[in-house]
C-alpha cells in the first residue's frame, strides 16, 4: 500500500510540473531587421509550432526602434526611424501567417510592445488558459526622434 501512495504522490508531482510547464507563455522566437527570407523562414516555423499545438494562441509583439537598417536588411546605415515604420513593417506579419500558411486568423494577436534601440518582433505561444505575454519596451516614447517622409507602402513588401 506505501508503494502505492508514493506512486500517486510522484504521479500528482509529475503532473502538475507538465501542467505548470505547459500553461505558461513561451517566447518562441524573435528578430529585428532581419532580410525577407528569413523572417519568411521564422514565420513559417512559427506557423507550424501552432499546427502542432491546435489549442494554443500566437502572438506577434513589435517594438519600434531608435534606429533601424536604412534602406535594406544588409545595410549598415542606420537611420531615425519614420512614424508608422514599426506598423507598417508588422502589418506583413500577420496576413502571410493566415493566408501563406493557413492559420485562424483569430488566433493570432498583434501587440504594439512600444520602444526599443531598433526595430524587433518577438513571436509567442501562449496555451490555452495561459496568460498572454507582456510587452518588454526598453526606450520611452518622448525619446524617439523621427525623419521627416512619407511611408510608402512597396518599401515594406517583400513577398512575404
Amino acid at each position: 500500500m506505501r508503494k502505492f501512495g508514493a506512486m500517486i504522490v510522484i504521479c500528482c508531482v509529475i503532473a502538475g510540473y507538465a501542467y505548470a510547464f505547459s500553461s505558461s507563455s513561451e517566447l518562441f522566437d524573435k528578430f529585428g531587421d532581419v532580410c525577407c527570407d528569413d523572417e519568411k523562414a521564422r514565420l513559417d516555423n512559427f506557423a507550424i509550432q501552432l499546427q502542432n499545438n491546435p489549442e494554443s494562441q500566437g502572438y506577434i509583439i513589435f517594438y519600434g526602434g531608435r534606429r533601424h537598417n536604412y534602406p535594406y536588411c544588409h545595410s549598415a546605415r542606420q537611420s531615425l526611424p519614420r512614424r508608422g515604420e514599426a506598423e507598417a513593417r508588422v502589418a506583413r506579419l500577420k496576413p502571410y501567417l493566415v493566408n501563406s500558411r493557413g492559420l485562424d486568423p483569430k488566433r493570432i494577436v498583434v501587440i504594439n510592445g512600444g520602444y526599443r534601440e531598433s526595430w524587433m518582433a518577438e513571436l509567442w505561444i501562449v496555451p490555452k488558459g495561459a496568460d498572454a505575454p507582456t510587452t518588454t519596451p526598453t526606450v520611452q516614447p518622448q525619446e524617439i526622434r523621427f525623419r521627416k517622409s512619407r511611408i510608402k507602402k512597396r518599401d515594406y513588401e517583400c513577398d512575404v
